[in-house]
């Protein structure tokens, strides 16, 4: 995945799902049943786990919108288009989406920083709409209580994440493994800041995947599985 959205393919993105859900929104029972979710992938990855090549072959696989740290960031950021997005849920279920939120920061799941509330209320509204699959952005921590999703950490040995962005990035190893720990000390740093959480504890994941030793097709198929398995006991 390439490390910028462009803008315009952003906003693409964006004014096509605002139409989409509106649509939705429209042909909607009246009844207004209590908000509910789709269900979704929330992927965590360590720096240099092949993610350029298995969040591809996620959304080739899975058929879902992948929603990723530039997209959601694009989102919140802009006051606007956030609006938009929350928007497209009638009155009750934006009231049932402060709730949830008001829950998050109650139950200690998320810091009351409008980033973080911003952020959550997106991942709420996407999965009240579609399957989706979340990559970093503490998805993981923000959608826990709901059980139609699959938590998911990609990882791999230090050495081979450096060897990897040593070829992907055509730089020396020494200069890898520089930027390996820098962005593994910023993803540490954004978990710890926003949710107060250890990056490193598995109990916050349904499945840790080594990168290193699977097979790409098999990782999707592992994934397929559990989420198969989630989904079929929740209904």
């Amino acid at each position: 995945m390439s490390a910028t959205l462009p803008e315009t393919v952003a906003e693409k993105i964006i004014e096509d799902k605002i139409v989409e859900w509106e649509a939705k929104k429209s042909g909607r029972s009246q009844t207004r049943p209590a908000i509910g979710a789709f269900p979704f992938i929330a992927i965590s990855r360590d720096y240099g786990c092949l993610e350029e090549k298995l969040i591809p072959l996620f959304e080739k696989t899975f058929q879902w919108k992948v929603y990723g740290r530039n997209l959601l960031d694009h989102i919140a950021s802009r006051d606007a288009l956030n609006r938009s997005f929350i928007e497209t849920l009638d009155e009750h279920h934006v009231n049932q989406l402060d709730r949830w939120v008001q829950y998050l920061i109650s139950s200690g799941s998320v810091r009351p920083d409008e980033y973080l509330i911003k952020l959550s209320k997106l991942m709420k509204v996407i999965v009240t709409h579609e399957n989706a699959i979340f990559v970093g952005r503490g998805a993981h921590y923000i959608l826990a209580d709901k059980p139609h999703g699959v938590f998911v950490k990609l990882t791999a040995s230090f050495e081979y994440r450096a060897n990897h962005i040593a070829r992907l990035k055509k730089i020396s190893q020494t200069e890898a493994e520089a930027v390996v720990r820098h962005i593994d000390r910023e993803r540490q740093e954004f978990i710890q800041h926003h949710f107060k959480r250890d990056i490193e504890d598995a109990s916050h994941f349904d499945i840790a995947l080594n990168t290193q030793s699977i097979p790409a097709e098999t990782l999707c198929q592992l994934v397929a599985r559990v989420l198969e398995i989630k989904t079929s006991s929740t209904l």
